[in-house]
C-alpha cells in the first residue's frame, strides 16, 4: 500500500510538473510590457508601409500603434520592420513579431500556415488597372485587343486575362521582371495599360516618364484579396485583443446617433480581461483616429496616393468591411 501511495504521488507530482508550464507561461502581452513595444512586421507595399526617414509609415504602422496604445496606453511604442526573405524567415518562425500582416500567399510562401492564427482583414488589396488620364477605357474590357504591361510574376494578367475571357475576349500580354522596364514601356505608350495590385499602381503613377502624362487607376478591380492581421499561435487571449482592436476601428468610423451608439462606444466591450487598457477605445482614437482617418492620410484624400476607400470603405459605404455591432 505505501509503494503504491508513493508511485500515485509521483505521478501527480511528474504531471505538475508537465502542467507547470502552460499554467504559469508568461503570456504574449505580459512579453510585450517586459519589453516595452509591440513589433509589428509585413511586407512593404505603398500607402500601406513605406519608410519615411529612419521610420516607417502607413496604414499598417498605425494599426500596429492602435494596437499597441490599446494595450500599453496613448505613450506606446512600436518597432515596425518590413519583411525581407530569406532574411527573416528565422524571426518569422520564431513568432518573433507580435503582429503581421499578410495575405494568404504571403503565409504559404513563408511557410507560416501552422504558426500564425489569421485574424480580421487590415486592407482589401486588389488587382486593378492603370491608364492614362485621358483614355477612353472605363472598364477592362473596353482594353480588348490592347498590349497591356505587368509583372512576369504577379497574378494580375491572370485576373486580367480570366475577365476579358469570361466575354469572348483578350489583350496583347507585356510580361516584364522589373519596374523600370515596365514604367519605360508604358510612359513610352509600347502598352495602353498596366495591370498590378492597386497599392503598386499607386506608387508607379507617380513616377512619370519621358511623356510626363497623368494615369487613372480604373475604379473596377479585376479581383479582391484580403491583406489579414495574423499573430502567433499560442495565446489565445492575444489574439483575441488583436483581433477586437481591428473591428474597434471599422466600427468607429460610425457616427453617434441619438438611436445608434458610434465614435467610441461602438463596441461595448470592456476588455480589461484581455490585458487592455480600461479606455482602450477612446486611447485609440485620441492617438490615431478610426480607420477611416487612417486611411485617408496614408491612402486616400490626405495622402500622396489619392487612391479612394473602395472596397476598403464599411458595406454601408459599397465596400467589404462589415463591424461587428450593426450599422
Amino acid at each position: 500500500m505505501d509503494k503504491m501511495l508513493s508511485r500515485l504521488s509521483a505521478l501527480f507530482l511528474l504531471a505538475g510538473a508537465l502542467a507547470a508550464p502552460s499554467v504559469c507561461a508568461q503570456s504574449r502581452l505580459a512579453d510585450i510590457k517586459a519589453r516595452g513595444h509591440l513589433t509589428c512586421a509585413a511586407f512593404a507595399r505603398p500607402g500601406l508601409a513605406w519608410q519615411a526617414g529612419s521610420g516607417w509609415k502607413g496604414l499598417y504602422p498605425d494599426i500596429c500603434q492602435a494596437i499597441a496604445v490599446a494595450a500599453f496606453g496613448s505613450d506606446a511604442k512600436i518597432e515596425f520592420e518590413a519583411i525581407d526573405l530569406p532574411k527573416d524567415n528565422t524571426a518569422l518562425n520564431s513568432g518573433s513579431f507580435d503582429v503581421l500582416f499578410l495575405t494568404e500567399p504571403e503565409i504559404a510562401e513563408t511557410s507560416l500556415a501552422r504558426k500564425v492564427a489569421p485574424g480580421p482583414a487590415a486592407f482589401f488589396e486588389t488587382y486593378a488597372v492603370m491608364v492614362e488620364d485621358d483614355s477612353t477605357a472605363k472598364t477592362p474590357e473596353d482594353l480588348a485587343g490592347a498590349p497591356v504591361c505587368f509583372h512576369e510574376a504577379d497574378a494580375a494578367s491572370q485576373a486580367f486575362e480570366e475577365r476579358l475571357d469570361r466575354n469572348g475576349k483578350s489583350f496583347v500580354a507585356m510580361p516584364f521582371q522589373e519596374d523600370v522596364e515596365l514604367l519605360d514601356a508604358y510612359n513610352s505608350r509600347h502598352c495602353k495599360a498596366v495591370a498590378s495590385e492597386a497599392t503598386d499602381l499607386i506608387g508607379l503613377r507617380r513616377r512619370k516618364g519621358v511623356n510626363h502624362f497623368d494615369s487613372k487607376i480604373l475604379a473596377e478591380p479585376l479581383a479582391v484579396f484580403p491583406i489579414l492581421t495574423a499573430t502567433p499561435i499560442g495565446d489565445p487571449q492575444w489574439t483575441a485583443a488583436v483581433s477586437w482592436v481591428v473591428h474597434f476601428l471599422h466600427a468607429a468610423e460610425r457616427p453617434q446617433t441619438r438611436l445608434r451608439p458610434g465614435g467610441a462606444k461602438a463596441i461595448s466591450l470592456d476588455l480589461t480581461a484581455l490585458g487592455l487598457e480600461k479606455s482602450w477605445r477612446e486611447n485609440i482614437l485620441a492617438t490615431v483616429g478610426d480607420y477611416g482617418a487612417i486611411y485617408a492620410r496614408n491612402l486616400g484624400d490626405k495622402s500622396p496616393f489619392k487612391l479612394p476607400r473602395g472596397v476598403n470603405a464599411s458595406w454601408s459605404g459599397g465596400g467589404l468591411f462589415a463591424p461587428p455591432t450593426a450599422e
